[in-house]
């Protein structure tokens, strides 16, 4: 009876051993697969230019309300409802997401902006609106040109010309560059004044 019982443990053991193997060797090939695919996605790879903004609606998305807590905002001659970086603009019925006017100020900035410096001056970048220091708030201005941001906004448009890649969003024009081994954005045509947010409402007819 002993030895039975000591056979059985001692089967038992084994099994465990090999279980335990197994899944470790699991989990290994498991991490030699899951760090090059995420070292690519960090490195840039294939990811697109909104890449940073997946969860932030694109230039143009129809919306029936505006989120809770929105603030109210009127300026030339347009109102908006300004939430989380986001500006929503009346529409229809609803509300469309549009840039907005160039001069507009808000008194706080939305989580998770790219600060940086062009010309020795300070800007404020975020889901395609670029903002500077003004009396104590931020004043919405022209995407400055040489300005390198990480992501554009959903609702991009992509152009090839002569072979070259460049993408455009709120009438300023964009080139991709390679920044500490990845892809970034630059700047290099700023539009005169700001997008009439009543041409994002033509992609909703």
């Amino acid at each position: 009876m002993k030895t039975l019982l000591f056979n059985f443990d001692q089967h038992h053991l084994v099994r465990t051993i090999k279980t335990q193997f197994f899944l470790l060797a699991l989990t290994f090939t498991f991490v030699i697969v899951a760090i090059p695919n995420a070292d690519a996605q960090r490195r840039g790879g294939e990811r697109a230019p909104s890449w940073h903004y997946t969860n932030v609606p694109a230039r143009g998305a129809y919306f029936k309300g505006v989120p809770h807590g929105a603030t109210s905002i009127y300026f030339s001659k347009h109102s908006y409802y300004y939430h989380g970086g986001i500006y929503y603009h009346p529409f229809r019925g609803g509300y469309i997401i549009a840039p907005p006017p160039f001069g507009l100020r808000v008194g706080f900035l939305p989580r998770g902006y790219f600060a940086f410096y062009v010309d020795g001056l300070p800007y404020y970048y975020y889901c395609g609106t670029y903002y500077v220091p003004r009396s104590g708030q931020y004043e919405v201005v022209p995407p400055p040109v040489g300005a390198v941001i990480e992501s554009l906004p959903q609702g991009y448009q992509k152009v090839e010309i002569d072979g070259q890649t460049y993408y455009t969003c709120d009438d300023t024009q964009y080139k991709p560059v390679m920044k500490d081994g990845e892809v970034w954005y630059e700047v290099i045509k700023s539009p005169v004044k700001a997008t009439d947010p009543e041409s994002y409402g033509k992609t909703q007819q």
